[in-house]
């Protein structure tokens, strides 16, 4: 993996957060991370992208509860941590499936 650029203070605070507060048992919330950094969702959401795409951190979010930030130490921890992420891909893929499958024109002759 080639990295672009420096990583930011910001994302290296995030990032050691992460991993020295955060595991599968007991992942990091996103309120403690907003909170202690005084990031917005939106913000927040943005570093954790930052870290998995331009430097590789496989970073990844438990959704049930205690659902928080982690990064996995084995395989099974990595698929949970990723199954919110293929149900949440899935399920854009039949929306726009859906959407494209319309033919417009009759759609509108037809309202």
């Amino acid at each position: 993996m080639t990295v672009s650029r420096e990583m930011e203070d910001l994302e290296a605070n995030v990032l050691n957060y992460i991993v020295n507060h955060g595991t599968f048992e007991r992942p990091v919330s996103s309120l403690t991370i907003k909170w202690k950094f005084n990031l917005s969702k939106r913000r927040l959401e943005m570093i954790i992208e930052s870290l998995r795409v331009n430097f590789g951190h496989p970073i990844v979010a438990k959704k049930t509860q205690p659902s928080g930030y982690y990064i996995p130490r084995n395989e099974e921890e990595r698929q949970a941590g990723t199954a919110p992420y293929r149900r949440q891909i899935l399920t854009e893929q039949k929306n726009l499936s859906a959407v494209m499958a319309v033919d417009l024109e009759e759609y509108w002759r037809s309202a």
